[in-house]
Formats: C-alpha cells, structure tokens, sequence
C-alpha cells in the first residue's frame, strides 16, 4: 500500500529540476550517454523498442531510468522516432540512442518498424513519457521466460501534478487495477499496455499483432475519425494470447511510472474516473463471462 501514497525514491532521482533539457549540465548530459552506451550491443537477447512523438518533455528523464538500469542480459534499446516536430531527435542524438524513423504516422507502424527492426530473442515495449525501475528489464524476462506464457505485462502508477495528488491517484490506480482482474476473466488482452508488456519477437512477428489496418494516432481521441478502440498493443495480447498465457507481473519491480496528462486530458481526475465507470459498467458481463472468441475486432477493420 505504501506505494500508492509514496513515489519510490528510484523515481524522484530521474525527476530533474529543469524547465528545459537544454538546461541539464554537460556532465549529467555525458552520464547519460555513458549509461545509455551499454545498449549498443551487437548481440542482444533483449530488444526494448519504445516508440515516441513529440516527446521532448518527458524523453530524457524516460531515458535517464534506463541509463541507470540493471542489465542482465545483452540489450540493444530502439527508439522509433514518429515524424517528431520537436527537439526529440535532437535529445537522441545528444545522447546517443539508436534511432529508427518511421514516417507512416500512428503508433502501430511506429511499434510495428521496432519490431521488424530488432535483434533480440525477446521484446519489451515501453513509452516515451514512462519511468521504468531498475529491475524491469530482470523481472520481465524472468516472467516471460516461463513455460507456456507467451505475452507478460505489468501494471503502472501515475505521476502527481498541480491538478492530482498522489493519494487521488492512487485511489483512481486501486480502482483500475480492481477492474483489470476482472477483465483476467474473459479479456484479459484488454489489460495489455503499449507502456509496459512484452513477449518473444519471433512470435510477435508471426502472429502480426502491430498490423493493425487501422491505426490509431498516439493521443488516440474519441472525438476523431482516426479513434481505435481496440489498439495495437491489445491486439498484439490477444494474438499472443492464442499461442499460450498471458501474465500479469504483481512485482514492484515491474510497475513503471508514468504520466498523467492522457488521464486528466478531461479536466480533472473525477471526470475521468466517471467516464472510465460509465464506459466500464456495460461490459463487467462481457468481461465475466463472454464468449472466448470475439467476433468484432482489429481484424475486420478496413483502412
């Protein structure tokens, strides 16, 4: 319980004080690229691929947890930039990072190039503007490595702003969570986030989980023509799913930190929690005893 009032300390040391990455001082910036330089490997048995847009607030301290995380196997880390207008490619180059570009705009042909362009046995999928802890990489392989499981992913918290406290957000993080074992029963795919899964690569190849013939854009607004219901990152859970277990990794070393803004972007943390209870309460049946095979999905859709 203490995290859901708490940020962990691993958390507060990658929160930098400055307003801009132009401010960070040349050592830190050098500390980083040193830290991130043990991601170049020929070799890799884990890809981390985490697609990004824009994200030139959130980037370094995203990158910062992995330049100073436990690496337990060879890793190569893949950034798949999404057509960027900001510094983001800007901050990659500063530090090093490889790099792949991905033009077709939306976050499905942006994780479908960093699947197609990793080398690792094993891949997990991150985000851009999400704090990872510094046994993420150990625990998630430990899960994924498993007999039988094809698909893992973990649960995550929120970072607290002016309009959300900690305490709030933990509530809202309680709720949630309470609704995802729930969906374990019958749509457990659904609890499959782009911020924090991941699954063996040749399987996530074969079974095309991230060509998706509609993609959503990376905000993934209800209110535009573009808006997908079931994602990419679902999809890919469910085709896994077909192939063995899903499973849910409880360890605190697999919760990641993120941000809040997509959860606020109604208002406020009240808004959200009723919409999230209004569009919900329709399927606790469908979630509870369902059918196994679902007959309106991704699969169906025409671009």
């Amino acid at each position: 319980m203490k995290h859901r009032i708490q940020i962990p300390s691993w958390v507060r040391q990658h929160r930098y004080p400055y307003t801009s990455w132009r401010e960070i001082p040349e050592n830190k910036l050098q500390e980083l690229r040193n830290g991130l330089a043990r991601f170049l490997t020929a070799r890799p048995v884990v890809s981390i691929v985490i697609p990004v847009w824009n994200e030139e607030k959130n980037l370094v301290r995203t990158l910062s947890t992995f330049a100073s995380m436990e690496i337990p196997v060879p890793t190569e880390l893949i950034i798949v930039n999404n057509n960027s207008t900001d510094a983001t490619q800007e901050i990659l180059d500063k530090l090093g990072v490889r790099t792949v570009m991905e033009t077709r705009q939306g976050i499905a042909h942006a994780r479908l190039a960093g699947l197609r362009a990793s080398r690792g046995e094993y891949e997990l999928c991150g985000d851009g503007d999400s704090m990872y802890p510094p046994r993420w990489i150990k625990t998630m392989l430990r899960a994924l490595q498993q007999e039988d499981v094809t698909c893992v992913y973990g649960n995550y918290s929120f970072l607290p702003t002016a309009r959300s406290s900690r305490v709030a957000l933990g509530a809202y993080e309680i709720m949630a969570e309470s609704l995802f074992e729930f969906r374990r029963l019958r749509r457990e795919f659904l609890n499959v986030r782009g911020a924090n899964f991941g699954f063996r690569t040749a399987e996530g190849i074969a079974v095309k989980g991230f060509e998706m013939p509609v993609t959503r854009v990376f905000d993934n607004d209800e209110k535009s023509g573009k808006f997908v219901v079931f994602g990419e990152d679902g999809r890919m859970g469910r085709k896994l799913g077909e192939l063995g277990k899903l499973k849910l990794v409880r360890s605190p070393h697999a919760r990641i930190w993120t941000s809040s803004r997509r959860l606020l972007k109604d208002g406020s943390l009240f808004n959200a929690f009723m919409k999230r209870i209004g569009k919900e309460t329709g399927r606790l049946m469908e979630y509870a005893a369902g059918p196994k095979k679902l007959t309106h999905t991704t699969d169906s859709f025409h671009a």
